[in-house]
């Protein structure tokens, strides 16, 4: 009887990731639904937050983001942040460059909210992505990201992003991009400047969405094993 009373209040303690948690969680302001648990990588990667991005002045929505991680890597690579809360990773500098030092496997899922055309995508993610991919290559050795920025543009030039199209990035520690546009997968692009630069969008010094930066990391203390 004792063993079973203590096998019970181990589980019920478990942090995280347990039965309790739901199968999907809403970003807020749109509703989108994202998975908690997602197939990417060749395992699976665990959601952490989600966010909205805005274009002009009447913040018109245009898609929502998550980020999903490989939760066994970010706690052994993250292991100095637990027992931290949300509130203060988000004012954490440091939590943020351990995060694009992406020495975990990491995914980026986005969900439209509003039709956009494939080339005004294409050129959006090209104005994101252009500057940062140049830094990396005179700041950060990581040449070539400007040649796999065209690779990348490309995908984009096939077909109009329709509202509820689901796109899903995915970026090794060796800086392996894999992407997925609606149902298409496209060949993988070799680019640790590409991938450094596409995270640095959402989590960076200069986000295409500050307050989108600090909501993808809400999980992140359950996903470390501490209590928010």
């Amino acid at each position: 009887m004792r063993a079973f009373l203590t096998l019970a209040a181990t589980v019920a303690l478990a942090p995280s990731l347990t039965a309790q948690t739901p199968d999907s969680i809403p970003e807020e302001s749109s509703g989108v639904m994202f998975p908690v648990r997602l197939a990417a990588g060749g395992g699976e990667h665990v959601f952490t937050g989600a966010g909205m991005r805005t274009r002009t002045f009447l913040k018109v929505k245009v898609y929502a983001f998550g980020l999903y991680v490989d939760a066994a890597g970010a706690r052994a690579n993250l292991a100095g942040f637990a027992g931290k809360t949300s509130r203060d990773l988000e004012r954490d500098d440091a939590f943020y460059d351990a995060l694009l030092a992406r020495t975990f496997p990491m995914t980026l899922r986005l969900v439209m909210t509003r039709d956009v055309g494939a080339e005004t995508m294409a050129e959006a993610f090209d104005g994101a992505l252009r500057p940062r991919v140049e830094r990396a290559a005179a700041e950060m050795n990581m040449p070539g990201g400007v040649e796999a920025l065209e690779q990348f543009r490309a995908y984009f030039s096939v077909e109009e992003m329709t509202k509820e199209s689901v796109l899903v990035f995915t970026c090794t520690t060796g800086g392996t991009l894999s992407t997925r546009i609606k149902a298409r997968t496209e060949p993988d692009i070799q680019s640790a400047a590409l991938c450094w630069a596409l995270f640095d969008v959402y989590l960076g010094d200069d986000p295409i969405s500050g307050d989108g930066k600090r909501k993808v990391i809400a999980r992140f203390p359950e996903i470390l094993g501490a209590t928010d």
